[in-house]
């Protein structure tokens, strides 16, 4: 790749679908949960009220109603556990980011060849400047010689 503004391209590009992977994923598992939970308090409501209708004559109202609520906490912590742990396809991430980090080392590179070049005009217009300021100075030490001669010429 040597055309910087393709490499921004890609690199933007890669960086666009690594949040739509991650949005969709945030989406899936927020509506698995969303059902999850819908689910958990329709089922868990007439569960409760069938359990507890057949629980209060043998156990009493209070000890029915505490069990019930045990059951009721286990079934969520279950259905949290799985909807967590819905893995969306990690393939397309995996490649996103390898793109994105193929572009960004060729982007470093670029950059690092335009210091280098940039470095090495300035070091050129430092050495022409020396130069340029060295020609009077040689001049003046050529000259100021040969002007002493021609004034000691003129006075004899």
């Amino acid at each position: 790749m040597t055309d910087p503004m393709l490499k921004l391209q890609i690199l933007a590009r890669a960086e666009l679908a690594l949040v739509q992977i991650r949005v969709q994923r945030l989406l899936r598992r927020s509506a698995l949960l969303a059902v999850a939970l819908v689910f958990a308090l329709l089922g868990l409501g007439m569960f409760n009220l069938a359990a507890f209708y057949a629980l209060s004559p043998a156990l009493g109202p209070a000890v029915a109603a505490a069990i019930l609520a045990l059951v009721d906490c286990v079934i969520v912590a279950v259905i949290l556990v799985v909807a967590l742990k819905t893995i969306p396809h990690q393939a397309e991430e995996k490649l996103a980011c390898e793109i994105r980090d193929l572009a960004m080392t060729e982007l470093n590179r670029d950059i690092d060849e335009v210091k280098a070049e940039i470095s090495q005009i300035t070091d050129d217009v430092r050495s022409i400047r020396t130069g340029i300021m060295a020609v009077p100075t040689a001049a003046v030490n050529t000259l100021f010689p040969a002007l002493r001669l021609l004034t000691k010429a003129v006075k004899k």
